[in-house]
């Protein structure tokens, strides 16, 4: 359990860290840049990683 939570963390500072950087991009370059692009698509999958994990934990509760 202590392991999973520590696993959560580091995935979500890594989302917290790609929305940030998404947003800087966004800025700069508009949502329809190749790498804003690339970004969005691995937060979308880290979000869905974290958001199965949690629900794994959840269930075996």
């Amino acid at each position: 359990m202590e392991r999973t939570q520590k696993e959560n963390m580091e995935l979500l500072k890594e989302i917290v860290q790609l929305k940030t950087t998404l947003s800087e991009i966004c800025k700069q370059d508009g949502p329809s840049s190749s790498e804003y692009i690339n970004l969005s698509i691995k937060l979308n999958t880290l979000m869905h990683k974290y958001f199965e994990e949690k629900a794994e934990i959840l269930v075996s509760i």
